[in-house]
């Protein structure tokens, strides 16, 4: 295909048509009230929601709302109570107990209709661990979650007038709802209730950075982090604006960062609409933040979950390092870095090469295969990348693919995988769909040399294997029981028996990407409680990596 019609191609991929505007019916309405009580983190808390639906009409057995009580990893389900339902006849029986609804939908017997108004508590206590960054959690005075943790949404795509109240009257003077579309009381335009799934909320006293802010990026803690999160956030707000022009965004929209403590997993975080939490733990480093920012704000603008996460997880791995280091937010060695404990995690991974059809199935059993979608996808992106450059002569890059897939977002065009191929095939021909085949199948993505630009160069490095020494299912389930433990291995060496019983700890997905990090496993052996440390790490085996090359200045790289 001759490359300037490729390239207009890339550019130019048809929007469809308007529609002939045809009269609506208005919008249902959805009245959210959200009533935190008196919070503390050593004494816990509750919620009271109230969600009131307009125009509601549920055959019997049919889905009223659903709230779930788990998500992967969590510890325990989240506990509700004085749960009620009432419709036009009246109290309405649920069949799906709803203080143990899991992720099923709540029913009842009979037909439900007309407004419809649901009521529950919510209790929160931190003692039933910190799990990940999206269950309900105190910290200081003030509590956060996802809103697919709060609220009983209804199923389907029909939209609704939402307002969103917060009656703080429990939580004293000074204390401010927050929600990824703004502070304080909200009438938000006609969606589908599902969007209050994605994004943020908390309430409480917070210190902020900036301390004042109505529009555009502001950052909130609750807690007292171990270290003073303004410069970080300060930088993340300088960030955030560069990434805006970035990825062309013309919208001054509210945008929130959460910071909350996670002990458990401290470093990791979510990506929600406008905002997204992120989680400090006792010897939590704010410079080791930087990536983690750097990504979930990247998902901001080119999260598409409909192709999947090696699209969403491998974008925003390829530029979370990436475009702090062109906007000057971080130096040239610190780019590196980042680049090379995702290229360290990915090329030792004794797992890399699963194929990405049996990821989600194995996703929250074996790190070794979640963090592929990451890893493997960075390197996708960075292999097209070099693709794409050597094409069109330096003109295009594997921005233009990405900004153009978050224009046909917005315009409402639907995104499928064709969408993604079709620009493959415009930029490099068949080789692009071929590409992603490999990819798809497990196949090692290796991007050449120069795929980062001039300034770096790939080499080969000896770096161990990440090794937990025994089965890595003995880490997940309610009840983790060391199994298949691995003679000569180091956790055999440090004491690790099979039958002992995990209390706390393991390996979490940075632990691979950090070959000098130890873990601690908290035990039970006859029950007696017992504490080992180890490094997990097996063999040491050829992993790529890249090198700065000499001579070469930074401007001619970015």
């Amino acid at each position: 295909m001759d490359k300037s019609f490729a390239a207009f191609v890339a550019a130019n991929v048809l929007l469809p048509a308007a529609a002939i505007a045809q009269p609506s019916a208005p919008a249902r309405l959805m009245d959210v009230v959200l009533k935190p009580g008196v919070l503390s983190e050593a004494n816990g808390g509750a919620v009271q929601v109230t969600i009131k639906l307009s125009g509601m009409d549920v055959p019997a057995g049919g889905a009223i709302v659903a709230l779930p009580d788990m998500a992967p990893n969590m510890p325990s389900a989240q506990p509700r109570t004085d749960v009620s339902v009432r419709d036009a006849e009246g109290e309405v029986e649920l069949t799906t107990p709803a203080e143990k609804a899991g992720s099923r939908p709540w029913t009842s017997t009979r037909r439900v209709h007309g407004d419809v108004t649901i009521g529950y508590t919510l209790p929160i206590d931190n003692a039933r661990g910190s799990g990940p960054p999206i269950n309900l959690r105190i910290d200081g005075q003030s509590f956060s979650t996802p809103g697919r943790m709060l609220l009983a949404l209804p199923p389907g795509e029909t939209p609704y007038r939402i307002k969103i109240a917060w009656d703080l009257s429990a939580m004293g003077q000074g204390a401010v709802g927050i929600t990824g579309f703004g502070d304080g009381d909200l009438t938000l335009e006609p969606r589908p209730a599902s969007q209050l799934s994605s994004t943020m909320f908390a309430a409480g006293r917070f210190t902020r950075e900036p301390a004042i802010t109505t529009e555009g990026f502001s950052a909130l803690w609750g807690g007292e982090p171990p270290f003073d999160p303004r410069p970080l956030m300060q930088w993340t707000g300088r960030l955030h604006a560069w990434m805006s022009k970035f990825f062309q965004d013309e919208v001054t929209a509210p945008y929130r960062v959460i910071l909350r403590s996670n002990p458990q997993n401290p470093g990791g975080g979510v990506a929600m609409t406008q905002s997204f939490a992120v989680g400090y733990g006792r010897g939590t480093d704010p410079e080791a933040l930087k990536s983690i920012l750097g990504h979930e704000m990247t998902h901001t603008w080119t999260a598409n979950e409909t192709l999947g996460k090696w699209y969403s997880e491998g974008n925003a791995v390829y530029y979370q390092g990436l475009l702090p280091w062109r906007a000057g937010a971080i130096s040239t060695e610190q780019f590196l870095a980042n680049l090379n404990k995702t290229a360290s995690r990915y090329y030792t991974n004794t797992m890399k090469h699963t194929p990405e059809d049996q990821v989600l199935d194995k996703f929250w059993d074996d790190t070794r295969i979640r963090v592929l979608p990451y890893d493997r996808g960075a390197m996708y992106f960075a292999l097209l990348n070099a693709k794409v450059v050597e094409a069109s002569n330096g003109e295009r890059s594997i921005d233009d693919l990405i900004r153009r897939m978050i224009v046909l977002k917005r315009e409402d065009f639907p995104i499928t995988l064709e969408t993604w191929l079709d620009l493959l095939r415009a930029e490099i021909g068949d080789e692009g769909p071929r590409i992603h085949q490999a990819m798809m199948a497990g196949e090692l993505m290796l991007p050449p040399s120069n795929a980062f630009g001039p300034c770096f160069a790939r080499t080969t490095k000896k770096i161990r294997i990440f090794e937990i020494g025994f089965d890595m299912a003995s880490t997940v389930g309610p009840n983790k029981i060391v199994r298949g433990l691995k003679a000569g291995s180091e956790a055999a060496k440090a004491g690790v028996r099979d039958g002992d019983r995990i209390i706390s700890g393991g390996a979490g997905d940075s632990v691979q990407a950090d070959v000098n990090q130890p873990i601690t496993l908290k035990l039970e052996r006859a029950g007696q409680p017992l504490s080992v440390t180890y490094l997990p790490r097996g063999e040491a085996v050829d992993a790529y990596q890249w090198q700065r090359v000499t001579g070469v200045f930074d401007s001619a790289c970015k």
